[in-house]
């Protein structure tokens, strides 16, 4: 869904935001963070509001937002994902109202997930290029930017190289990530490398100039293996 609402914003918010040479990068440390959601979770809860806030707090850092962003994820542990399922077929289907208050729903269960967070955002600007105006463009920005902010985040944690990849919570966040944060939209061959999904690129763009480009799909693999009793 190339949408132009989301491409104009990343367009404005992107430039110069990312020059990896020169970052600092905070690699998720699954292990600390799952005893912080354990011993904490009320600290991982006062973080994300901090992060989802009309008016992001200025005080909040780059640790503080992993510890939101990837502590929610755990915390939600999926719970978010049918929701999410049926919010999407209903946009594909021309249904932006009823998508959006499914988008909500998800929200309300984890308020950091990046498809529900970045479809209100385009159904709202759906709705109102057809004439529904019973949710404001304004009120679209603010998921705009709460999506955003995810990305500063998940662009801290790494290189998107094999030896400093991105992490992410779901497998959806590649794309995501790839599409409306790297303006990367063509790829060749993905792939299972340990706990990376990798995937060959078939095309660069002004953000992104490597062939390759890794996830670390710690959190979805584990998932995967829960599901299947594995775990």
């Amino acid at each position: 869904m190339k949408t132009k609402f989301f491409i104009i914003t990343l367009l404005a918010l992107l430039s110069g935001t990312i020059a990896y040479a020169q970052r600092v990068i905070l690699p998720v440390d699954w292990k600390e963070l799952k005893k912080v959601v354990s011993d904490e979770p009320e600290l991982v809860k006062s973080l994300v509001e901090r992060l989802t806030a009309t008016k992001l707090d200025s005080t909040l850092t780059y640790n503080d937002r992993i510890i939101a962003f990837y502590g929610q994820a755990l915390l939600s542990n999926n719970e978010e994902d049918s929701i999410v399922r049926d919010m999407t077929k209903l946009y594909n289907n021309g249904q932006y109202y009823e998508s959006f208050e499914k988008a909500q729903d998800a929200i309300q269960i984890n308020p950091l997930n990046i498809q529900a967070l970045y479809t209100s955002a385009m159904a709202i600007s759906e709705m109102n290029e057809k004439g529904d105006t019973s949710h404001t463009i304004a009120e679209g920005q603010i998921f705009n930017n709460i999506v955003m902010r995810i990305f500063n985040t998940i662009a801290y944690t790494g290189y998107g190289t094999k030896e400093n990849p991105f992490y992410i919570t779901k497998v959806s966040d590649e794309y995501a990530f790839m599409r409306y944060y790297l303006d990367l939209w063509e790829y060749g061959t993905q792939s299972l490398e340990g706990t990376c999904d990798v995937f060959e690129l078939s095309e660069t763009s002004k953000y992104y100039q490597e062939p390759k480009i890794y996830f670390d799909a710690t959190l979805p693999l584990e998932s995967i293996m829960k599901a299947l009793g594995e775990l």
